[in-house]
């Protein structure tokens, strides 16, 4: 019995190295057959031993996942101690979800990515497990091949160049067809027992099924041909495209930095302009191909100057630096348009005046050749010289469309007469009738109180005949790629040629430029939080200009309007110069007499809550049910009274003159921050935190002003009455600023989120001296 398991076991492990040649479509590199390999070898090493310990099958289950757990730990996580930590969990979760990113986004044959060679070492670990334990535990081989059918099929699907198609058949074939003869009672050889004839015929028959399935095929009418039916053109193509649905970066579990990009001008950052819209989602090329290739006339080396893809006549020169973090892709991420790239990388990318985008491809001797590959990842660091487009309104409004250009850029699957309607209500309330006007209008809808569009990532795929309209006319909830998809279809819909660009925002402020440090440029950190899609509308002569009709609620977007249709502003920031340009106005006179924000009065100390009372027909159920209620108000009453004394203590230690009213005023500017969630950081200093918060976008110039007041007021300077003024007007300012920088999660939680994480800390505190007492 053991000599027949150790033989099954050995071809079922055949079996499924036999599908490797399968895969070598997908990989352009064959790093990855090594570790594949073993976590074959050791599953079946593993499942081997337990059925000759005769372990039962779900006690074999367990341990075989606990071994993957570790060979998951060995070959994929930084090796942090013998044994993984919650660290390590959290890191194969989030490499799990970046595998899932990159099944979108990496065309094939791919770079050996560590998210793509997790998955496939845990699925030949899991198949190797299934496929002996049904093989071999329970003499099922049909169906123990199932699972490695499936495995060695999934390749299979994907479009591959040219070359023998014997290789990946014939392996596996001959493998499963010599996996079922040895299955069978009889075909093992037991001492001198001579093979049955059945079993020769039967290898006999087997071989020829073989022949006939490698050779058939070729001599058969239609071989090669096209093929009548596409299945692979279907709503969710594979193939040469970059990201479309952003929201695989945006939902990742962890939030990471994935580039540092020094600059003069914020700016977004563009991987691609997708032209043709299928429905569904706005790809690459025509939408009744599978995978898209760009025109070879339309592709040029980034070794050269780069030859714009539409001519803008206004423009301006903007110089760009970019670090590659924590990102792989094709798509090289520039600001539009590109003129010219430097770096060591730049041989290897190419640009496509189709859709305007910059490629990393395969090289030989300097020569672009084959194929795009992942060129764009972590440390890769390169320079990019643009020519930002920069029209005015007057100039837009004079633009007029060529029937060519709206023709081939105002194609839809189908005609969407809500959108339209719907569109065409929004221009004529504007009095919108120029294309730029127009585009204005339907992006101010969107983004303005009028539309009632509310942002939000925890919503379904934008998916269904109708999503779109149900999205635009009912639901109106959604993210980027919503927004996008619904204002440039609604710009087709009425003549207008518009698509959806994507890539990232601008990213956060991370180091403003200092020349005394030698930082000529601001530094900016992009995350993964900044994926983003926009609106592209071409108006000839000028090139595609960017509109954005997303209502972002962290503010981070740069809407253009009629006054600067190029800003270099986000939101945020445009509302912190509203604030202080309309302070300005009000003049000195305005600010003096301007009245604080007093918080309210405190409960007297011996003021007690008000009692309630039961109606006298209450019943023992109903006087029971009160007492817990009775202890709640008791603890609330003792939570008031220690804060009241806490606060009064912190009032008497500030002194009641002026520099006591501008050092309360501080506390006051802290506690409301700590309350939105805006913690001043360890041994950091007031002038520091609020450079930190100019920096964000958060506050304006005042911030430097009351700093100084409280610096002032710390260490024994002057302070009078008018100072102390001008710092109690200041801080009300400041936490205003500060509340309408935050999203309005944050704005709601700051009546609880200090008390709550005051309580959990003093809870924690006694939690862990009872325990000290009690182990003393």
């Amino acid at each position: 019995m053991r000599r027949r398991d150790g033989i099954l076991a050995v071809v079922t492990l055949l079996v499924v190295l036999a599908t490797l040649p399968a895969y070598g479509r997908v990989f352009g590199d064959p790093a990855w057959r090594g570790p594949v390999i073993v976590a074959a070898l050791l599953a079946l090493v593993t499942a081997a031993a337990l059925r000759a310990l005769r372990v039962p099958w779900w006690v074999a289950l367990v341990v075989s996942a606990g071994a993957l757990a570790m060979l998951t730990y060995v070959l994929h996580l930084p090796p942090d101690g013998l044994l993984p930590g919650t660290e390590q969990w959290q890191q194969a979760r989030e490499l799990f979800a970046e595998a899932l990113v990159e099944i979108r986004e990496t065309p094939s044959p791919a770079p050996v990515l560590p998210g793509l060679l997790l998955l496939l070492t845990t699925g030949f670990w899991a198949v190797t497990h299934l496929a002996h334990e049904v093989v071999v535990r329970w003499r099922r081989a049909g169906l123990g091949l199932v699972p490695v059918l499936v495995l060695w099929a999934v390749p299979l699907a994907i479009t591959a160049g040219d070359g023998p198609t014997w290789r990946v058949a014939v392996p596996f074939l001959a493998g499963a067809g010599l996996l079922l003869l040895l299955s069978a009672p009889d075909a093992l050889p037991a001492g001198q027992r001579p093979v049955p004839r059945a079993t020769t015929s039967g290898l006999a028959v087997g071989t020829a099924a073989i022949v006939v399935a490698v050779v058939a095929p070729g001599v058969l009418p239609g071989y090669d041909a096209e093929a009548w039916i596409d299945l692979g053109s279907a709503a969710d193509p594979r193939g040469y495209q970059p990201i479309v649905d952003v929201s695989d970066r945006l939902k990742l579990p962890t939030e990471r930095d994935v580039l540092r990009v020094r600059t003069e001008q914020r700016t977004y950052l563009r991987l691609a302009g997708l032209d043709s819209f299928d429905g569904f989602t706005w790809r690459l090329g025509p939408t009744g191909e599978g995978s898209y290739r760009p025109d070879p006339s339309s592709l040029f080396s980034a070794r050269d100057v780069l030859p714009p893809e539409a001519d803008a006549s206004a423009s301006e020169p903007l110089f760009v630096d970019v670090e590659v973090l924590e990102l792989q892709n094709i798509y090289v991420p520039v600001p539009y348009q590109p003129v010219q790239v430097l770096g060591p990388q730049r041989d290897e990318m190419v640009w496509s005046t189709e859709g305007g985008f910059l490629a990393t491809w395969d090289t030989v001797d300097g020569e672009l050749a084959g194929q795009p590959r992942v060129g764009v990842r972590e440390g890769v660091t390169y320079r990019v010289q643009a020519s930002r487009p920069t029209p005015s309104y007057e100039q837009l409004r004079e633009v007029e469309i060529d029937d060519a250009t709206r023709e081939r850029l105002t194609q839809l699957p189908r005609e969407y007469e809500g959108l339209r309607e719907q569109a065409e209500e929004v221009y004529a309330a504007a009095d919108a009738d120029t294309t730029v006007d127009r585009a204005l209008a339907l992006q101010e809808w969107f983004i303005g109180d009028e539309g009632g569009f509310t942002y939000d990532l925890d919503v379904p795929a934008l998916r269904g005949d109708r999503a779109l309209e149900r999205f635009v006319l009912e639901d109106k909830v959604g993210y980027c790629e919503y927004f996008a998809t619904a204002m440039a279809v609604m710009l087709r819909e009425t003549g207008i040629p518009a698509r959806v660009a994507v890539g990232f925002l601008p990213g956060r402020l991370s180091a403003p430029a200092d020349p005394a440090l030698g930082r000529e440029m601001d530094e900016y950190t992009v995350s993964t939080r900044d994926a983003h899609a926009w609106v592209e509308v071409l108006f000839p002569g000028y090139g595609w200009v960017t509109f954005e009709p997303t209502p972002r609620d962290d503010r981070t977007q740069i809407v253009p309007r009629e006054a600067d249709l190029t800003p270099l502003e986000n939101e945020r920031e445009r509302a912190a110069r509203l604030r202080a340009e309309e302070r300005e106005e009000q003049g000195p006179d305005a600010r003096d007499n301007t009245t604080p924000n007093v918080p309210l009065p405190l409960p007297n100390e011996d003021t007690a809550p008000p009692q309630a009372t039961s109606p006298e027909a209450g019943t023992q159920a109903g006087r029971t049910a009160i007492w817990p209620l009775a202890l709640i108000g008791l603890g609330l009453l003792g939570v008031a009274l220690v804060t009241v004394r806490s606060q009064r203590g912190r009032a008497r230690s500030a002194g009641d003159g002026p520099a006591g009213r501008v050092l309360m005023s501080q506390r006051r500017l802290l506690a409301g921050a700590a309350s939105l969630g805006l913690v001043r950081r360890p041994s950091e200093t007031t002038p520091e935190l609020v450079a930190r918060w100019q920096a964000e976008g958060r506050v304006d110039g005042a911030g430097t002003r009351f700093a100084q007041l409280a610096q002032r007021a710390a260490f024994g300077g002057d302070v009078d009455d008018r100072l102390a003024d001008e710092a109690e007007v200041l801080a009300t300012e400041l936490e205003e600023d500060l509340r309408a920088s935050v999203d309005t999660r944050d704005r709601l939680l700051s009546p609880v989120r200090v008390p709550v994480t005051q309580g959990v800390s003093r809870t924690r505190e006694l939690v862990g001296a009872v325990r000290d007492r009690w182990r003393g």
